[in-house]
Formats: structure tokens, C-alpha cells, sequence
């Protein structure tokens, strides 16, 4: 048995590739080689065995841990050989079962999900554009391109459109919806806000035809409202801005359209000249008022007319439209609404005011001359309506001044030596001159010829009468810078009851003062002066000097006047001068 191992042992060993290439060398080799072959190897051999032994000794430690190495990896190969079989027989078995039932159940929504992602994918430039649509128009209201806006609006809405309707054809609901849905309302928002900065634009006082019309258009375009609507916000708009304006024109002056007509109170001065220059610079600062304001009110009106005509009622003649693309004009209503409100911003501060810019009446009156022409321009005339204003405003800036003048001037005096506790001081001490002689009744009376710009002479004998003649005559200078004949009636109502106030108070002081013999002779003089000279004069300076009304003679003026004068006043003047005329009878 042990020859048989080593048998197998050494054929193993002469099987070598080595050892037989050797062999196969050996016969081919000389005698002297052959002979010199065995102490060769034996030489070799023992060399061989020599290195190997100092290599034990040396390196016995890489032995030992090549030995230990050898023993785990002997290990670690024979666990790997059982973990792969226990593999190969049970897990990868249990793997592709557990794989198959994953694919029957979930592999159909997996590959819809896969191929969802891929289409994603596929068409991510297209949704990241579409995704920024929203910040686009965004970006474009801000910067003011309001067309570029509604281009990517319209394309937006296109697009969305497309998507939903495939979405709604393939039968079910995705979440491609939601997003289409969610782009929506983000492009209506900007759309909203484009609307409510378009709208705004309209309320802007400072803007002109050219901004307005472009907001208009693209409101049409937009489609923010009916046609009627838009022209009713359009004009409300504009009428708004214009109130605003005139607004601030009356708070920088400090003054109030719904302001009340000033009293004479507060007009203070110890003489007539005084108070009229008083009320000549307040009249003079709402004189300047009232020029700003009117032009403010004629630019604006104007151009408020003109834009809403040129964009609402001219719109097939601008931009290109056609009438076929035109939609309806708004209605009438609207243009007719539109004059009465801008007069409703004009006429109530005239009515409030333009009294108290008295006698500054003439430029004012020029101008709104002017500012009526021009408005007619555009289909707007209202100089009817400003006849009416100019003639009560002449009416009352001439009762003002008869009020701090003529009428204040004889309360005065009146009140001094004819009144309270004066009630008793003889007429010699006031009513007559000391330095002229009294006249006679027959020399007291007005020739009908006598001209109306020169006052009586013999008035100056009763000097109270006198001031009295000088403050009308101031006023009715005042009054001939502006004398509309329309206001002849009214000024001589109020002339008229201005002289009744006075002959009733000269009357009663005169009937019961109790005088007589030479004080009884004054008065009958002074009463003859005011009924016979004073109020005949003052009426043809009023109508004729003034407003140059022919008058051929004294029954011709007073006819006249009587015409012309037919209120309350006017008949107690008439009282009050036949009283007169009976109580100088009545002494006669």
C-alpha cells in the first residue's frame, strides 16, 4: 500500500510539465553533463534546502499568519458555499415569487406612474413656459404692457382650454386639471389687478386723451364691462377728478362753494372810503378766486367733454375699427347726464361767490363770456344761465355797498341828533347849513333836463342829505363798470327801498320832533330837498346814467320806472313820498 502511494507519488511527480520537458532534454544531453548531473543537483538541492530553512527561520511569523489565513479563508469559503446553495434553494425562489405577486398588483399603476414621469419629462420645457405665464402677465401689468398681458392671457386660455378638454375626453379626472384649474386663477388675479390699474388710470387727474384712450381699449378688450357701464365709469370718473381739483383750488384759497353771503358786520371803518376799500380787497381776493376757478373748471370740463366724445361716440374713426368690430355706442343719457353735472360744478360757487367779487364783476364776466364760447365748441352753451347769475350778483355787490355806504352813512347821523335821547335836537343844529341861506320850496325841485352825472347843487344846503347823496353816488359809480340792463329792476328795488328806509325816518322825525316856526320852515325844506330833488335824481342817475335808458322827460322817468319797478319796495317809496307831499300840504 505505501509503495503503491509512493509509486503514484513519484508518477505524479515525473508527470510535471516541468519535470518532463527535463526528461525530454536529458538524452539529448553529452556524457560529461549526464555524469555531472547528480552532484549538480545535489548541490542545488542542498542550496534549496539551506534557503528554505533560513527562510523558516526568518519568516516564520508570515508563515503563521499565512497558515491562520489559509484556515479562515477554508472557512469563510465553505460558509459562502452553504449560503449560496440555502440562496440558490430558497431565497431567490421566494424572491421571484414575491416579485410576481409585486407585478400583478402594483405593476399597472407603476407603469402609469413611470410613464406619467416620462411624459413630464418629456415635455418639461412646455410646462415650465406655461408654469411662468402667471409671472409674466404679472411682470408685464407692472411695466405698463397691458397688450402683451392680454396676448399671453389669450394664449394661456388656449392652452389650458386644449388640456382640459383632452382631459375630459379621455374619461377621467387627473391632476393635470388641478393645474390647469390653479393657472387659471392665478392669469384671472393678474387679469383683476390689470383691471383695477386700468380703472385707476381713469382717476387720475393728470392723465390726458392719449392714457385714457389706451385704458379704455383695453378695458373693451379685456371685456370688464358693458359698453354703457364703461361710459358711465369713464365720466364718473373724470367728473370725480375735476371735483377733486376744484376742491383743493378752494381749500389752497380758503374759501367754500357751501360758504353763506358775508353780512355787512364785519366790515368795520369810520368812513364810506374806508369801508369801501375793505370790501374792495376782500372782493379783490375772491375776484382771483373765482379766475382760477373758472379756468380750472373750463379746462377740465373741456377736456372731460372732448375725451369722452373722441373715445365713446368717435371710436369707428380711431385706432382702425371698423364698424363691423365696433361695438354699440353707449347711450344718450349718458352725454346728456354729463353737461348738467359739469354745470353742477360751476354754477353754485358762481351763485355763492360771484356777489361778493363785487365790482369786480367786469373781467369776470369777460371771462366766463370766453369760457362759454368755448365750451359751445363742444356742444355746451350756457351763457343763458350766466345772464341770471351776472344780474343777481350785480344786485347784490350794489346792495352791499348801499348797505356799508349810503345806509350806514345816514344811521350815523341819524342816529347822532335824531334818535334815543337825541330825539329832541332842533333840525337848525343838523339837518340845515349854517353857511348858506335856506332855500325856498319853490326853488326845491329837479328840472327834467338837468344832467344825470352832476348832482344837485342846492343839496349841499342840508348837508346830511348831501353825505347821503355822495354815498349813492359812490355806489352807483361802482355800479357802471358792470350794468347789465337786466339788472335795472333789481337795482332799483333795492335803490328805491334803501330811499323809503330813509324818507320814513326823516318823516317820522319830523312829525314828531314838535317844531316849530323857523325849525318847521327847515324841515319843510329838508322833506321838500329829499322827496322833490334827492329821489328824482337818484332815479334818473340810476336808470339813465347808468344803464342809459332814454328818458325824455320827468313823467317819461317815472313812468319808466314805474315799469320797470313793480315790487314791494317800490310802492312804499311811493307811500313814503306821497306822505311827504301831504305833510308838506298839510303845512303849506
Amino acid at each position: 500500500m505505501h509503495f503503491r502511494i509512493y509509486s503514484q507519488s513519484r508518477r505524479s511527480t515525473f508527470e510535471g510539465p516541468e519535470n518532463t520537458a527535463y526528461l525530454t532534454q536529458l538524452p539529448s544531453l553529452p556524457l560529461s553533463d549526464l555524469l555531472a548531473a547528480p552532484a549538480a543537483l545535489t548541490t542545488q538541492s542542498h542550496t534549496i534546502t539551506s534557503s528554505l530553512t533560513a527562510l523558516t527561520h526568518t519568516s516564520y511569523p508570515t508563515f503563521l499568519s499565512l497558515h491562520k489565513s489559509s484556515t479562515a479563508l477554508r472557512g469563510s469559503l465553505s460558509s459562502l458555499d452553504s449560503s449560496l446553495n440555502a440562496l440558490l434553494d430558497s431565497a431567490l425562489p421566494a424572491l421571484d415569487d414575491a416579485a410576481r405577486v409585486f407585478r400583478e398588483k402594483s405593476g399597472p399603476s407603476v407603469i402609469e406612474e413611470r410613464q406619467k414621469t416620462r411624459v413630464v419629462l418629456e415635455q418639461q420645457d412646455k410646462l415650465r413656459d406655461l408654469l411662468d405665464i402667471p409671472i409674466l402677465i404679472d411682470t408685464c401689468v407692472r411695466n405698463g404692457l397691458y397688450s402683451e398681458a392680454l396676448t399671453l392671457s389669450a394664449h394661456a386660455t388656449s392652452v389650458l382650454t386644449a388640456l382640459c378638454t383632452l382631459n375630459s375626453t379621455g374619461g377621467s379626472i387627473s391632476s393635470s386639471l388641478q393645474l390647469a384649474r390653479s393657472l387659471q386663477s392665478e392669469v384671472a388675479s393678474s387679469l383683476h389687478s390689470m383691471r383695477l390699474l386700468l380703472l385707476g388710470t381713469l382717476f387720475e387727474p393728470p392723465k390726458k386723451l392719449p392714457a385714457l384712450w389706451k385704458a379704455a381699449q383695453f378695458l373693451r378688450r379685456m371685456q370688464a364691462m358693458p359698453e354703457d357701464e364703461l361710459a358711465l365709469t369713464f365720466a364718473s370718473a373724470r367728473i370725480e377728478c375735476l371735483r377733486s381739483a376744484l376742491q383743493n383750488l378752494e381749500r389752497d384759497v380758503g374759501v367754500s362753494s357751501a360758504a353763506t353771503f358775508d353780512s355787512n358786520d364785519n366790515i368795520t371803518g369810520t368812513t364810506a372810503e374806508d369801508r369801501e376799500k375793505q370790501l374792495d380787497r376782500q372782493a379783490d381776493d375772491v375776484s382771483r378766486f373765482l379766475k382760477k376757478y373758472i379756468d380750472a373748471w373750463r379746462e377740465g370740463a373741456y377736456d372731460i367733454i372732448t375725451q369722452y366724445t373722441t373715445i365713446f361716440l368717435e371710436r369707428s374713426h380711431a385706432g382702425g375699427l371698423s364698424a363691423s368690430s365696433s361695438t354699440a355706442q353707449p347711450t344718450p343719457a349718458i352725454k346728456q347726464t354729463l353737461l348738467p353735472t359739469l354745470l353742477s360744478l360751476l354754477l353754485p360757487p358762481l351763485r355763492t361767490h360771484l356777489g361778493r367779487a363785487y365790482p369786480h364783476l367786469a373781467p369776470l364776466s369777460t371771462q366766463l363770456a370766453y369760457c362759454s364760447s368755448a365750451m359751445a365748441r363742444v356742444g355746451m352753451d350756457f351763457r343763458t344761465l350766466l345772464s341770471q347769475l351776472i344780474t343777481q350778483a350785480v344786485v347784490d355787490g350794489f346792495t352791499r355797498d348801499l348797505g356799508i355806504g349810503a345806509d350806514r352813512e345816514w344811521n350815523l347821523l341819524f342816529s347822532r341828533y335824531a334818535s334815543g335821547k337825541n330825539k329832541s335836537a332842533a333840525p337848525s343844529t343838523w339837518l340845515v347849513s349854517a353857511v348858506q341861506p335856506l332855500p325856498s320850496l319853490s326853488t326845491l325841485v329837479i328840472h327834467p333836463s338837468a344832467p344825470t352825472h352832476i348832482p344837485p347843487e342846492i343839496l349841499t344846503s342840508f348837508p346830511p342829505l348831501a353825505i347821503s347823496l355822495n354815498a349813492y353816488l359812490r355806489a352807483l359809480n361802482r355800479l357802471r363798470l358792470l350794468a347789465p340792463f337786466d339788472a335795472v329792476n333789481g337795482v332799483t328795488s333795492v335803490l328805491e327801498s334803501s330811499l323809503s328806509k330813509t324818507g320814513q325816518e326823516l318823516l317820522t322825525y319830523a312829525m314828531e320832533c314838535g317844531a316849530r316856526d323857523k325849525e318847521l320852515d327847515i324841515l319843510r325844506a329838508g322833506g321838500a330837498a329829499y322827496a322833490r330833488v334827492m329821489v328824482p335824481f337818484l332815479r334818473r342817475a340810476a336808470v339813465e346814467g347808468v344803464f342809459g335808458a332814454p328818458n325824455s322827460s320827468q313823467a317819461d322817468g317815472d313812468e319808466m320806472m314805474h315799469t320797470m319797478s313793480r315790487s314791494k319796495e317800490d310802492n312804499v317809496l311811493e307811500i313814503v313820498l306821497q306822505k311827504w307831499e301831504n305833510w308838506l300840504g298839510d303845512g303849506t
